[in-house]
């Protein structure tokens, strides 16, 4: 029982310094734009209005901000600090050609994940 325990804690300890590893906090913004996830999964970007994409957000639809195009495109999930999704924060923001996001880039299972400090039109 205390070799599993101790490998637990091993394990843990070591997960815990590769996600240090795998953090990047962002001192200025990342540059991109807010599109939806049907978006994304059609390959056709709309343009949306502030009114229309808050409506869609209201119905779950998922928003995610997109940094770059074509193959160097980097999609990222967004995150309030407090741990909530905050894809109805950035439905108020897919109107705008360009944004800009400052803050925390994970990488979880080759998923990018931004931990939003701040959010504004570029």
């Amino acid at each position: 029982m205390k070799k599993v325990l101790i490998l637990m804690l091993i394990f843990g300890i070591f997960v815990s310094v590769t996600n240090l590893d795998a953090q990047k906090k962002s001192n200025k913004p990342i540059e991109g734009k807010v599109v939806s996830m049907n978006d994304l999964a059609i390959g056709s970007f709309q343009t949306w209005t502030k009114e229309a994409a808050e409506a869609e957000a209201a119905k779950g639809t998922p928003f995610v901000f997109m940094s770059g195009t074509g193959k160097k495109a980097q999609i990222y999930f967004v995150y309030n600090e407090d741990g909530t999704f905050a894809s109805k924060k950035l439905a108020k923001y897919a109107h705008n050609a360009k944004v800009g996001i400052v803050g925390t880039v994970k990488k979880i299972n080759g998923i990018n994940i931004l931990i939003m400090e701040l959010i504004d039109t570029m």
